[in-house]
This record gives C-alpha cells, structure tokens and sequence, in this order.
C-alpha cells in the first residue's frame, strides 16, 4: 500500500510534542521500517521542506535529531519505503472545486494541502493521514481520496 503522511509526522518528532505524540512517531517510524508499505512525497513539498528544516533545527536536541535521521536514511532516502515524486500531477476538476470552496468558520487554508491530493492522485489507494480534521470534514464524500485521521490510521492497522 501507498500513502500520504502530512507535517503531523515531523512536527511529533519536535521536542516540545508531547510524549505519546513522540512514541506514537517512533513507533510509526518502526512499522514504516519494517512493513511494505510506503509513503508518497512530493519533492519541495510543505512536508519535504519541514524535514529538512527540522533537521538542521533540532541538531541540538539527541532525541529529535537521532528519529529525524532514522526517518530521513531509512525512509526518506529507501526506494522501498518512500516514492519521491518529482512533479505535481494535475488533479480532476472536482477535486480542484472542493479545494477552491472555503471551508466553515473558522477557516483554514486548504490551499496549503494542494501537494496531499497531488501525492495521493499518483497512488492506487489514494489515502491521506493526516491530523487536520477539519481538512478531514472538508473532503467527506469527496469519491476519490480517503481522508484518514493518525489515530484511526493506529488502529486499523495495529501500528
């Protein structure tokens, strides 16, 4: 299976989160490692340019550098855990229009999840973990990609 992560992953990975945040991330982290399955990414994403940000931010803290490290050599890098794409694909007309319409109050920018959906549409499965429930309520029903919050995503597959 393929599927999208957001910045919720990194932003665990921080040494202000707290710590069921960071050993959920740590154990994501080891069940991303060991299974075969695999996160899609968008080059010069919000995603990729965090990572890199985190990394040389949090070259301080051991904890948060050693996990960003592990994630960065062992996923990020490995063909086997992690596809890279390099240029956005175009996304159906429907998708565009839900990303166009402004969400309830208070409002967010959806906008700034375009790369999500643009990673997601390279993908059989189409899946999107993600923490922003709003961006969750904003998509349901949307007939193409399944939005799916971390926790859930935990428990449906016994990470």
């Amino acid at each position: 299976m393929e599927f999208i992560i957001n910045e919720w992953y990194l932003d665990w990975h921080r040494p202000d989160a707290s710590q069921e945040e960071q050993g959920k991330a740590r154990i994501f982290l080891k069940w991303l490692q060991n299974s075969e399955n695999r996160i899609v990414l968008l080059r010069n994403s919000p995603f990729t340019q965090k990572l890199n940000n985190y990394r040389s931010q949090y070259n301080y803290h051991p904890m948060s550098q050693i996990y960003l490290k592990m994630f960065f050599t062992q996923i990020f890098q490995n063909f086997n855990n992690c596809r890279i794409i390099e240029t956005p694909p175009e996304l159906p007309i429907e998708i565009e229009a839900i990303l166009a319409r402004p969400t309830e109050p208070p409002f967010t920018n959806i906008e700034s999840d375009r790369y999500l959906f643009q990673s997601a549409e390279t993908t059989n499965e189409k899946i999107i973990v993600t923490t922003d429930t709003k961006l969750i309520k904003h998509f349901e029903n949307n007939g193409r990609f399944h939005l799916i919050h971390v926790e859930d995503f935990i428990s449906q597959y016994n990470i």
